[in-house]
């Protein structure tokens, strides 16, 4: 268990995680506030919505800073490393909080009967779809460091920029198109789709933008393209709970972690965290504090999913209902302060640590 300093950690790295790991929470909290416990077009409704647009960026920083890491030539993995330790170690964090989520939310709190405790499992399996899209990248790391050993920049932003075209951008242009010329895109898009998990544009531009520096004109594109993301999912999800049946739901929150907005959102927080903390210097006692939540936030990531669902089906967030632009962010922190205690504890059983942590 992390006690002290670790100066082989780098900070910017720990922070990105810590802040994603917040802002995860923060999203599903949101969520239940758009989703349920607002009536829709309200002030608060837009606060929750803008909430949930802000916290987008969560999912593709976190595997952002596992390309980072995973795609350095410098850093030794091997084939019996991939598989043996980290997609082994994603599988058993996989399925015990899949069983865990299963255990409370559908035999204790919603009662399911023997009979369809499988069926839970199985939902609860693709609720935490993030582990095994984590897997399949850590499967395509081989190929991919050959990429990142060559240190060729032009090719590594080439196959990011293909990766954001063939896997994010035609998705979303066929969702939203009809007719004749949504046929052709469809077929457009089945044709030439690369077979490769969708974030992987998200994992390369971790290593590349962690790795080379990126101009003032490139930053700045970057920022504005992330403010206007933002809009873009905030007016995304009012349209699509307006009418569900809206072609922006490609934009809402049901696939925008997934759309080219989360990704430029997400690569804009990730180079913004990196440029500002890279240099910075803070207390031994502030980076160890960061550093020790870095160590929780997979297990936080796991564990408060459970404590949103079951406190919403308590009406428990429907009792601090007032003033949601600050009892939004209030819950947030607060689930996220009790999870990381809890996994804090655990984390000192060794056997816990290594398998489900």
């Amino acid at each position: 268990m992390p006690q002290a300093v670790n100066q082989k950690r780098l900070l910017w790295a720990d922070v990105l995680r810590d802040l994603s790991a917040l802002a995860v929470v923060l999203i599903h909290v949101s969520s239940y506030y758009v989703e349920q416990l607002l009536p829709h077009g309200s002030f608060g409704w837009f606060c929750a919505d803008l909430y949930l647009a802000l916290c987008r960026f969560a999912v593709p920083v976190f595997v952002m800073i596992s390309g980072f890491f995973f795609l350095n030539p410098a850093k030794t993995v091997s084939v019996k490393d991939i598989y043996g330790k980290y997609i082994w170690r994603m599988l058993t964090v996989w399925l015990f909080w899949a069983a865990v989520h299963t255990a409370v939310l559908s035999v204790w709190v919603g009662q399911v009967p023997p009979a369809g405790w499988l069926q839970a499992f199985w939902m609860s399996l693709i609720t935490y779809w993030f582990l095994p899209m984590i897997m399949a990248l850590y499967a395509f790391t081989p190929v991919l460091r050959v990429l990142t050993a060559a240190q060729d920049k032009k090719i590594l932003l080439y196959f990011i920029c293909l990766c954001f075209v063939m896997a994010l951008c035609l998705p979303v242009l066929q969702g939203v198109s009809s007719g004749g010329w949504g046929s052709f895109v469809t077929l457009f898009n089945t044709l030439l789709k690369l077979s490769l998990p969708v974030f992987a544009a998200h994992f390369m531009f971790g290593y590349y933008a962690g790795t080379f520096v990126l101009g003032r004109r490139a930053k700045t594109w970057l920022y504005v393209s992330a403010v206007l993301s933002v809009l873009l999912m905030a007016a995304g999800g009012y349209a699509f709970f307006a009418d569900k049946s809206s072609r922006w739901y490609y934009y809402a929150m049901h696939g925008s972690s997934i759309s080219p907005l989360a990704f430029l959102l997400g690569a804009a927080v990730f180079v913004l965290a990196k440029d500002m903390l890279e240099k910075a210097r803070f207390s031994p006692r502030f980076i160890s504090a960061v550093q020790r939540v870095a160590y929780y936030s997979l297990g936080v990531y796991m564990l408060h999913l459970i404590v949103v669902e079951t406190l919403g089906h308590f009406k428990v967030f429907d009792c601090v209902s007032a003033l949601p632009v600050l009892t939004v962010p209030l819950w947030a922190v607060l689930i996220f302060a009790g999870s990381a205690a809890v996994i804090g504890l655990l984390y000192k059983i060794p056997f816990f640590r290594k398998y489900f942590l």
